[in-house]
């Protein structure tokens, strides 16, 4: 029960310590730069994951055409 206590406790810490990171730097005059820096990110992770979801695609469709030559055999 202590392992459960502590987990909490640090997750709490650290969420509090988040908020308030984001909070300065979201009141900061640096407020627009790191915007322009976090749609980057966000560009490149939705750029990526539309890669992988195009590759799941094509692999999907391959294996189908697999499967169904291997039926009609």
């Amino acid at each position: 029960m202590k392992s459960v206590d502590s987990k909490l406790l640090l997750g709490l810490v650290v969420g509090a310590a988040v908020g308030a990171a984001v909070g300065y730097l979201a009141a900061t005059d640096k407020r627009e730069q790191l915007l322009e820096e976090l749609n980057g990110v966000v560009g490149k992770v939705k750029e990526g994951f539309n890669s992988a979801l195009a590759k799941y695609k094509e692999g999907k469709a391959e294996l189908a055409k697999t499967t169904e030559e291997i039926v009609a055999e």
